[in-house]
């Protein structure tokens, strides 16, 4: 009797450990908020994440986009104003709800669109948004590979070549491998990536320096400003900054819920993403006016001679993977929670490398989108823009930084963020307004914009037009239907 009762306790703490693991991985996989207890990153390993997914060939050549537009001195100030401004608007929008309670970003969307509304929004900004980075990344990846190569064998780099493409090819594999692992392991890369290639920007920086001085390079004109109105290309360059500040929308609140509190959420993003973001951007723009040359994978090799370059592109091509694991995580997290039943039920292996199709179908047959990344980029900042509006209207205005965990995890179908059919048509008329106002202010194709844009930017009233429809038409009309538990 006495031994029966042994077995069964055994039996018993077996499968309390066993529902212990499965909770853990589905707080992982973002199926539930994480618990305090669970969460892998204090303040300084949420910096370096953060430094990780800021520190990637993109600031790079968004620095040397900006020297096209303005010289070094003004394109510097365009750099801080725009990505702190677009960052820490960002950083409200997503960061404090996911530190506070733990919770998938997208879960907590449903209480801002309803739950088929965070579908379409997912669709929209993180579907086309990453999927396009993703292969952007790997064929930035790709094109430091060729030029690795190329400048060993002291032949000339083909940006568009096979052994680009094998590269990409093979970079996007990498990252899923690596995500499949889990955030355990994008931690370990995280910790030894960004302190390294804070250092490679740093001598970067003092290498330029040793062929021109300072205020030599502050006195240097852009290279192909488009128009004569000096002011005009001094807004655009800093819109184009914003564009890069809200283009965080999509990650940092799931990379936030790992996080133990909203202080440890939020902070780390101007010191991280602002930070690193910023210097490598100046960086960026320092060598693209030096060098005459925008690519990073090309400038970097005419910089200090062969073998600082070989050294630099290793780096460069390392952070680009670890950048693509960060943003590839958070967006699958997003996945699992807005998909159907049956995308629910693919495993997660298997949902990542789904997800990776279209990028390695990007990177073989349209190798040429990476030269059109820049009308990209601040094509998103019309929807980022809006989309951050929304959430610090909803989040701290409406709900006084209150959500229901049981009723966002919940069944849906009758549950209060239940809405319209699942959609908030106040939430989506709000994100369509912040759409309209930024195209009506600034055309992101052809660079054509109204007098008020240069006095207000595009995103800045993007954001506030979104936020006040959002705020407005939820005092009216939501809390009289019972719609979202607004208090």
């Amino acid at each position: 009797m006495t031994d029966h009762a042994f077995n069964a306790g055994l039996g018993a703490a077996a499968a309390e450990r066993q529902e212990a693991a499965r909770n853990r991985d589905a707080a992982e996989r973002g199926d539930a908020p994480l618990l305090p207890s669970e969460r892998l990153w204090g303040f300084w390993e949420f910096t370096y994440a953060n430094s990780a997914l800021a520190i990637a060939t993109w600031a790079f050549l968004i620095g040397g986009a900006i020297g096209l537009f303005v010289g070094p001195k003004e394109g510097i100030a365009a750099i801080v104003i725009g990505n702190i401004v677009g960052v820490v608007l960002t950083a409200l929008a997503t960061t404090p709800l996911s530190g506070r309670y733990g919770i998938e970003q997208f879960v907590a969307l449903r209480s801002q669109f309803g739950y088929n509304g965070s579908r379409v929004v997912y669709v929209l900004a993180v579907v086309v948004l990453t999927m396009g980075w993703l292969a952007v990344l790997a064929m930035m990846f790709g094109r430091s590979i060729d030029g690795l190569a190329a400048l060993s064998a002291g032949e000339a780099a083909n940006p568009t070549g096979i052994k680009m493409v094998i590269a990409a090819v093979g970079a996007i594999l990498v990252t899923w491998f690596i995500v499949a692992k889990g955030p355990t392991s994008i931690k370990f890369f995280n910790m030894v990536v960004s302190p390294a290639l804070v250092i490679l920007m740093i001598v970067m920086l003092y290498l330029i320096l040793q062929n021109r001085s300072f205020a030599e390079l502050l006195a240097m004109p852009a290279l192909a400003p488009p128009f004569e109105d000096d002011t005009l290309n001094f807004i655009i360059a800093v819109e184009v900054n914003l564009a890069a500040g809200f283009s965080w929308w999509p990650y940092i609140g799931n990379l936030a819920r790992l996080t133990k509190n909203e202080r440890t959420a939020f902070w780390p993003n101007i010191l991280g993403i602002f930070g690193a973001a910023a210097l490598g951007e100046i960086v960026g723009l320092l060598a693209a006016v030096a060098l005459g040359e925008s690519d990073p994978t090309i400038w970097m090799t005419k910089i200090a001679g062969p073998m600082i370059g070989i050294i630099a592109l290793l780096f460069v091509a390392f952070a680009n993977m670890t950048s693509m694991a960060n943003i590839l995580y958070t967006s699958i997290v997003g996945l699992r929670q807005v998909g159907t039943a049956s995308v629910r039920a693919i495993s997660w292996g298997a949902i990542l490398f789904l997800f990776c199709l279209i990028p390695l179908g990007l990177v073989i047959f349209y190798p040429q989108m990476y030269d059109g990344f820049f009308i990209f980029l601040v094509w998103t900042s019309a929807l980022n823009s809006a989309l951050a509006g929304i959430g610090i209207a909803d989040y701290f205005f409406l709900r006084g930084q209150k959500l229901d965990m049981r009723s966002l995890h919940g069944p849906q179908e009758n549950g209060p963020y239940h809405f319209c059919a699942g959609f908030n048509p106040i939430g989506l008329a709000a994100l369509a307004v912040g759409f309209v106002v930024y195209v009506m202010i600034f055309n992101p194709q052809t660079l054509a914009s109204i007098p008020a844009f240069k006095y207000l930017t595009a995103s800045v009233p993007s954001c506030l037009a979104a936020g006040g429809v959002h705020y407005v038409l939820t005092r009216l009309f939501a809390r009289g239907r019972g719609w979202g538990l607004y208090p």
